[in-house]
């Protein structure tokens, strides 16, 4: 049966007693509804009756029965925007009395609501259906803030699989936010595959999906809050925010990098430290350092064994050491500060709500004034300070006594007193320890099995492994692809353990080369598959032998690409700048073989064949190639610093430009199929077998080459030109 509807305006609308929902819609549910009518209009129609007579006398309009909440919030969009109190609404009109209350309990009881799930998936479709809406739009259509849609967003987008779960009932919300702390769902997949295989249900719980995806880390959450997530992604590393948990919670995805820059800023805080302290009148400067201040580092605070047990000496600690003055600058601001604090928490000392982002900022900048004065250390006595991080990654320090003694206490009797502990084991005098070993007993065992290993090796290889080729690429790769700091704030790659000699990360030679190559495209592009190698997990990873299963996990396409990292390096050792300029034997021959690989064609098509490369060229060699284009009478009274664009003309010209130019077919064809020789692939002719005469000959050689690299033979050439044409690449050369 189809119930008649009524056209009405929001002022013909009121509620009743009638309507069985008691419960009022709250405030964040009218929000959501306004911003859903504004977007997309009212989608379900209210159920209205005729207002009933009040007395004798006919009332006009409709008693809503069910719909009050709809009535609600288009009752206030008509007060913030009068306008709308003209616009008309469809309702379904119920006329028998008797019918209200059946209605009003089948509208509302029989309409259940989605599930939670249901409506992130549902957002997850409004996403796909309208590719062009950000984020923060679509939430805008239902009232939301930023931070919440984001939240949403990252709900709705969890793996489908994961996803058909979480709607089934079969996973709660807790570990759905869980999943959703990261986007990678193939990394959400892989967790839930792992945890599935778990026999108990907390071993699949909130807190065990993070730590499986390494999520929520607390050391390196803390260390995160304390370098800050700007500067890290600054140096490179990755963060993904885990936006529900708190603000510096995520997955960090180059933990290595953060260890270094939490390092260099923890240097840099204990240095600052140690400016602000004082002894005496004494300070850090010229003619003072932290020995004669009696001040030092250590890692934990003094110890007492007491009752069986150690504990911290709490009667060393410096709870609250004196502090200096501020200047009177400093402390006219304080004043002011201290002051405006007091009006603006009233007569109540309780500040508005308006007011509560001042109130913060002011109290930080006092805080920053109090950490700026001086600390003044007790007049005698050694004192240690312990520098922490606490869980917001603050960095603060802990004032302590070193001794008893030096505190002048003595040792209560049946206790042990210790000074504060000094800097831990290294991993390897750890190692020794548990062992009984001297450093030289365990270098010399060491030694044994690494002769034992490389025995091995020879038996896997001769059985098929690939695992000896799988650690030679790793080891040699990751050398290359991971640098260490150096003193000077660089990076070295040292490759001398790895078997790479004196690895640079990019060898251009003399300053001169460097400018001739360093924006060439060819350049560009291996720098740019270096960096994207070097941002995967295998190659970044701190623990090299967690590298190297990581490596071997990822397939026989990386380690090819390793492969190819390697030999590009090595390629090195036949480019160097002490060579005599000519084209090494050992980058044609490979030429040549790249040539002859199935696929490929001249190894060098892809050369842009431009200005800046003639440029490379002396002038008296650009005119000879314009003599042989037939374009010898045009480049006459050129100067250097024209032939060089206009050899890339001829080159590059087109059938308008070869008319304007008056090129011979003949010429044109030459002109425009030109490759240089020494990058043409040729066969590679043996060397000359060395005599003893040679060998002093060619050390001759290698020592003058600094002085007599190769001349222009044009005396109004510019400076940047370019050394002569090479040697034709047929000629014997000798050896490099």
């Amino acid at each position: 049966m189809t119930l008649p509807t009524v056209t009405v305006t929001i002022d013909q609308l009121f509620s009743t007693d009638d309507n069985m929902r008691v419960v009022k819609h709250d405030e964040a549910d009218k929000r959501t509804l306004k911003s859903s009518i504004l977007s997309i209009g009212l989608l379900q129609p209210m159920v209205v009756a005729p207002r009933p007579k009040i007395g004798r006398k006919k009332a006009e309009g409709y008693v809503v029965v069910a719909g009050e909440g709809r009535r609600t919030a288009l009752a206030e969009l008509a007060d913030e925007f009068p306008e709308r109190r003209a616009m008309t609404w469809d309702c379904v009109l119920i006329s028998d009395p008797t019918k209200i209350s059946e209605v009003s309990l089948a509208e509302n009881y029989a309409r259940k609501q989605p599930r939670i799930a249901e409506i992130y998936r549902g957002f997850a479709n409004m996403k796909a259906d309208r590719p062009d809406l950000t984020t923060e739009q679509i939430g805008a259509v239902f009232g939301y803030d930023g931070p919440r849609s984001a939240r949403i967003m990252r709900l709705a987008n969890l793996a489908p699989e994961l996803m058909t779960l979480y709607v089934a009932g079969r996973m709660d919300d807790a570990q759905a936010m869980a999943y959703a702390a990261t986007e990678d769902q193939a990394l959400q997949i892989a967790v839930h595959q792992q945890l599935a295989e778990k026999p108990h249900d907390h071993q699949r719980s909130a807190h065990s999906i993070r730590a499986a995806m390494n999520v929520g880390d607390h050391e390196l959450t803390r260390l995160i809050r304390y370098v800050g997530v700007d500067a890290y992604r600054e140096a490179g590393g990755d963060f993904e925010a885990d936006l529900f948990q708190k603000e510096g919670t995520g997955r960090i995805m180059h933990p290595a990098i953060l260890h270094t820059l939490a390092g260099t800023k923890m240097a840099e805080d204990r240095d600052q430290f140690e400016h602000t302290i004082s002894r005496n009148g004494r300070v850090l400067g010229e003619n003072w350092g932290t020995a004669d201040l009696r001040f030092s580092w250590a890692e934990e605070p003094p110890q007492i064994k007491q009752y069986g047990y150690s504990q911290t000496d709490s009667e060393l600690a410096i709870r609250e050491p004196k502090r200096g003055p501020l200047s009177d600058q400093d402390e006219a601001r304080c004043v002011q500060i201290m002051n405006r604090l007091t009006v603006l928490g009233g007569e109540h000392d309780q500040i508005a709500e308006a007011d509560e982002e001042e109130a913060a900022r002011l109290e930080n900048e006092l805080a920053d004034l109090e950490d700026a004065r001086s600390i003044i250390l007790p007049k005698k006595g050694a004192v240690v300070g312990i520098a922490t991080l606490d869980t917001d990654g603050e960095f603060t320090v802990a004032l302590y006594y070193a001794s008893r003694a030096e505190k002048g206490l003595e040792v209560p009797k049946g206790t042990k007193a210790t000074a504060a502990a000094a800097a831990p084991q290294t991993p390897e005098e750890a190692e020794r320890a548990r062992y009984g070993l001297s450093k030289d007993n365990m270098q010399g065992l060491m030694l044994m099995r690494r002769d034992m290993i490389r025995e091995e090796l020879f038996y896997t290889a001769a059985s098929g492994s690939t695992l000896a080729m799988d650690w030679l690429l790793y080891s040699q790769a990751r050398t290359i692809l991971r640098g260490v700091p150096s003193w000077n704030g660089g990076t070295n790659y040292p490759g001398d353990q790895q078997g790479i000699l004196s690895l640079p990360e990019d060898d251009d030679g003399s300053s001169k080369l460097h400018g001739i190559v360093k924006d060439r495209p060819e350049r560009a592009k291996w720098a740019k598959i270096k960096a994207d190698m070097r941002a995967q997990v295998w190659a970044d990873v701190r623990d090299p032998a967690e590298g190297f299963y990581l490596f071997r996990a990822e397939g026989q396409d990386v380690k090819n690409k390793a492969a190819a990292l390697v030999a590009g390096h090595m390629l090195m050792a036949t480019t160097s700048n002490f060579n005599d300029g000519r084209t090494p034997r050992m980058v044609r021959e490979l030429a040549n073989n790249i040539e002859a690989e199935p696929g490929f064609n001249r190894w060098r098509d892809d050369l842009d064949v431009n200005e800046d490369l003639f440029a490379m060229f002396s002038h008296k060699a650009r005119l000879d190639l314009l003599d042989q284009w037939g374009m010898g009478d045009r480049a006459k009274g050129m100067k250097s610093s024209e032939t060089a664009g206009f050899c890339a003309r001829v080159v590059n010209c087109d059938e308008a430009d070869a008319q304007l130019l008056g090129f011979h077919p003949d010429d044109l064809g030459e002109a425009q199929c030109w490759m240089p020789d020494f990058l043409e692939t040729a066969p590679i002719e043996s060397l000359p077998e060395p005599t003893p005469e040679d060998d002093d000959d060619d050390q001759q050689d290698d020592d003058q080459q600094d002085e007599d690299g190769p001349q222009d033979d044009d005396e109004g050439d510019s400076g940047t030109d370019g050394p002569e044409a090479p040697v034709d690449a047929q000629e014997p050369v000798e050896a490099e």
